[in-house]
């Protein structure tokens, strides 16, 4: 798996104290994808999960518990954990 080291380490204060909570708080490392959306949120935060949320829960013919069974099968066949 190719990973940017900077996902890892590279989040300004504000981030990074929000980071340091969650692993205090759940005695875990945060999940790739919180890193990401945290390391650049002008690009990755609010209006990525805003497209996601429209994506995931929005009108569709499929229902949302379809939708996210496609998501976690699409990230098991790229063998990124869900």
């Amino acid at each position: 798996m190719i990973r940017l080291g900077v996902i890892d380490s590279g989040h300004a204060p504000a981030e990074a104290a929000m980071l340091d909570a969650i692993r205090a708080g759940s005695g875990a490392e945060p999940l790739g994808v919180v890193k990401t959306l945290l390391y650049r949120p002008e690009l990755f935060g609010e209006a990525f999960s805003e497209a996601l949320d429209e994506v995931m829960r929005g009108p569709s013919d499929w229902s949302a518990g379809e939708r996210e069974l496609f998501a976690g099968f699409t990230s098991l066949l790229n063998l990124c954990p869900f």
